[in-house]
């Protein structure tokens, strides 16, 4: 008769004792400093992230910068550089009042070849090509910038912009 109440104290003993145990672990798992703990860990790795995506994008940004600087010295270089051309073909074509005074010859120094103007007015030969058809036509035949814009009394960077321009305009 002992055994029956002896094994139903012990069953009420383990039952009270898990009771116990689950409520002591509940109380350490939802305990205030635990949820805090957790919160500040969580949010140092948030924090510990951000900073890391914003110094990877400082950087980007920083080297962004050096790029387009460096893209803004290489144009301004350029346009100089077609401002001076643009000048300078200016300058070259201009008429001077009194031509230079040269020293005399004895005969040319190399002989032309004789040709004759054919009769006839230009609506019978239709219209003069553009500047920029004879600069393409030019282009095709093989001849260089430099020979061109002499040819046509132009600068050798308005022979190249509008070469390049016909270039971008057929590959289209």
């Amino acid at each position: 008769m002992y055994v029956p109440l002896l094994l139903s104290a012990s069953a009420l003993l383990i039952c009270i004792f898990s009771i116990l145990y689950f409520r002591s672990f509940l109380k350490r798992r939802t305990s205030q400093q635990r949820i805090l703990a957790e919160m500040r860990e969580e949010v140092n790795n948030i924090l510990k992230t951000i900073n890391e995506t914003t110094d990877r994008n400082i950087s980007l940004i920083e080297e962004r910068e050096k790029n387009l600087k460096s893209l803004l010295n290489e144009i301004e270089k350029r346009l100089k550089m077609y401002i001076s051309y643009q000048e300078l073909g200016k300058n070259r074509y201009r008429l001077n009042a009194e031509p230079p005074a040269a020293a005399p010859r004895s005969g040319p120094a190399f002989p032309l070849p004789e040709f004759s103007i054919k009769p006839g007015s230009p609506e019978e030969t239709g219209p003069a090509p553009s500047v920029g058809e004879q600069i393409r036509s030019l282009v095709r035949e093989g001849f260089a910038p430099p020979v061109i814009a002499s040819r046509l009394g132009l600068s050798i960077a308005e022979v190249e912009f509008t070469t390049a321009l016909f270039e971008r305009r057929d590959a289209q």
